[in-house]
């Protein structure tokens, strides 16, 4: 009885707690729309990570490329490299490399000119095959994440729903992509990582466990923040805190299903993956989509509080990981799928994998950094 209750409550009331998930308020005030950010330039297809050059110009990961975008909305772009692969993380080391986390290849680094020039491919006999995310400290040290030992980048949704142990880990190297080691093992699809203000730690974001790690430099480390409302993606450090993006919201319907590995295991051999009872990046509204008519009002309007099968949530967090204020594209909006949010001077850019293009956040959040 207890399970039919459940499952009643999962469908009937999808956006409820269960089992001490956080809801978002239902606020919806101007302060707290993404959908209010500016769209820059013409689309990209999904874009999955930027990173401000020495240049001035930004560079983009989208599909198998990473673009080089300028000029005054970065809208004037060029492809800067074909990694055949593709691509997500990116950061610049202090000597003006581009280093680029590749599907089942790597991290691989750019010289000045798109050329490759080192690669790491695997560490402590474990091949590199999951980078997420990568940042570079002051000194050069690089630290990745590797997001599961048993699917790619690409696969995020077959590897949550598979709900196998933790597998993925947070690598150290040095400038020279040598030397590599793991720093600490066993965490959960970790997505994103940046070092601290005085580079003595970094934060790690875990997706399948939805929480924020602190780990020193030396190793260890402790849970900052142990439940988040949506799906971590990458965080970027700004000067007084830190920039995150979450690329899906959970919900009470998904937990449901990750709990019955039987329905689990059927679901995902008969059914097509983008209809599978899971996260998203984006909801096309095909009429097979799951929990589609809970989010149907009349004559095809959907409420900005129904089950959310996609959402655009980012987030900024004060140097010691607590939130200070937020900014959402509810159900029916068109700025989904954040996988990365950063300052570029004064401005605060975000990537919105789920709607292909790059968004300036409004004025109050250009200030808040």
């Amino acid at each position: 009885m207890a399970l039919l209750r459940d499952l009643v409550d999962a469908i009937l009331f999808p956006n409820r707690p269960v089992h001490g998930i956080p809801v978002l308020d239902g606020a919806l005030s101007p302060n707290s729309r993404l959908d209010d950010a500016r769209a820059l330039g013409a689309p990209i297809t999904a874009p999955d990570d930027l990173a401000p050059g020495p240049d001035g110009a930004l560079y983009v990961s989208s599909g198998t490329t990473v673009l080089r975008c300028a000029g005054a909305d970065f809208d004037s772009r060029r492809v800067f490299a074909d990694l055949g692969r593709p691509v997500g993380g990116l950061a610049w080391t202090p000597d003006g490399r581009l280093l680029a986390c590749v599907s089942g290849r790597g991290v691989l680094a750019l010289t000045p000119d798109g050329r490759g020039e080192a690669q790491l491919e695997a560490v402590d006999g474990a091949p590199l095959r999951c980078p997420t995310a990568i940042t570079v400290a002051s000194d050069g040290t690089v630290f990745v994440t590797d997001g599961s030992r048993h699917n790619p980048p690409e696969d995020w949704l077959q590897d949550l729903m598979a709900a196998a142990p933790a597998s993925g880990r947070l690598v150290v190297c040095d400038s020279r992509l040598a030397a590599a080691r793991t720093l600490k093992g066993g965490l959960a699809w970790p997505n994103g990582v940046a070092t601290t203000a005085d580079e003595g730690a970094l934060l790690v974001t875990e997706a399948w466990s939805h929480s924020l790690v602190s780990v020193p430099r030396g190793g260890g480390g402790r849970v900052l923040v142990p439940n988040f409302a949506g799906y971590p993606a990458r965080l970027k450090r700004a000067t007084d805190g830190f920039w995150i993006a979450f690329f899906a919201l959970r919900s009470q319907l998904t937990e449901f299903v990750l709990r019955e590995p039987r329905f689990r295991a059927q679901m995902m051999a008969e059914v097509p993956p983008e209809l599978w009872i899971g996260p998203a990046l984006s909801s096309p509204f095909n009429y097979r989509e799951p929990t589609q008519i809970g989010r149907i009002k009349k004559l095809g309007i959907q409420k900005p509080w129904a089950p959310a099968r996609s959402y655009g949530l980012l987030a900024r967090l004060s140097p010691e990981g607590d939130p200070v204020e937020s900014f959402h594209s509810r159900v029916g909006g068109h700025t989904h799928g954040i996988t990365s949010v950063c300052a570029v001077g004064p401005r605060v850019i975000a990537c919105a994998k789920g709607h292909d293009k790059l968004v300036e956040l409004p004025a109050k959040a250009r200030g808040a950094h």
